[in-house]
């Protein structure tokens, strides 16, 4: 089954995750690419070491790439939507909670302009 993938954009226009992506260099956009499209065709089938569960309806798209670990922070909406809140450069073993905080704020504030639940 191909899941739909949307990048969260805020009200103001932004796109956090992929300006980050954006801003790789092409090797690891690249690369990058592929996870996703990898988490297009399996959505909820995705497991380690490529994607992880992170609580509270967030998940984790892991990419290595020359060293550098990449994650993508994204939620299912009904099953057939996945939404990617926003991504980072994993430098330490747990992921930051800052990083979190963004990926909730951002998912909560997807449900609430679009409707519906997670």
């Amino acid at each position: 089954m191909i899941h739909r993938l949307e990048f969260y954009r805020t009200p103001r226009g932004d796109e956090p995750a992929l300006d980050y992506i954006r801003a790789q260099v092409k090797a690891h956009r690249a690369k990058i690419g592929r996870a996703l499209r990898y988490l297009e065709e399996l959505g909820h089938l995705a497991r380690r070491p490529m994607a992880d569960y992170l609580g509270n309806g967030l998940y984790e798209l892991r990419v290595a790439a020359e060293g550098h670990q990449h994650r993508m922070v994204y939620f299912f909406h009904r099953r057939t939507m996945i939404v990617v809140t926003s991504a980072f450069l994993k430098k330490e073993e747990a992921v930051p909670l800052e990083e979190l905080a963004h990926a909730r704020r951002y998912r909560a504030d997807w449900i609430q302009r679009f409707g519906g639940s997670a």
